[in-house]
């Protein structure tokens, strides 16, 4: 469980702002008050955390049809699929909704996650994705917006 690098942020300047407002005022019923709010600030990211990796591990990956990233062109966005293959580069990891960049010998795609991996993946990995297609931009460039990811090998 840990909460994103803007998450940390916001409780630091938060409890910074009410140490300051504290240290000019010394009324106890503000401290009643705010460190609620703080307690709050610090534990919602951690609950929405949790509930995200608790619905992830909940997914059944066999339900999801393995595919070769070459494959991939045909299927239709909203297809559910599974794939296999080596991390490349991966990025957003601060924020804890890592994108992973993996090739499986046939080609390469994004995999966009929104919880989280319990393993600490890193590139040179390898893992197994599963998701739903997505095109995006003007190019329409095809990434999958993973539900769950898991470690095979690193």
């Amino acid at each position: 469980m840990r909460m994103s690098v803007p998450a940390y942020f916001c409780l630091i300047f938060a409890t910074a702002l009410i140490l300051f407002t504290f240290a000019l005022n010394r009324d106890p019923s503000f401290l009643l008050a705010a460190l609620p709010m703080l307690a709050v600030l610090a534990g919602v990211p951690i609950i929405l955390n949790m509930m995200n990796r608790r619905q992830a591990e909940s997914i059944n990956m066999e339900n999801f049809k393995l595919y070769s990233i070459k494959d991939l062109s045909r299927l239709n966005p909203g297809d559910p699929v599974r794939l296999r293959g080596r991390v490349e580069a991966l990025s957003l990891k601060w924020l804890n909704r890592p994108h992973f960049r993996i090739d499986d010998g046939s080609g390469k795609i994004g995999v966009m996650l929104f919880a989280a991996a319990h393993e600490d993946i890193k590139p040179g990995d390898t893992i197994e994705a599963a998701g739903t297609l997505r095109s995006f931009g003007k190019s329409r460039e095809k990434k999958v917006f993973g539900v769950r990811v898991v470690k095979l090998s690193g």
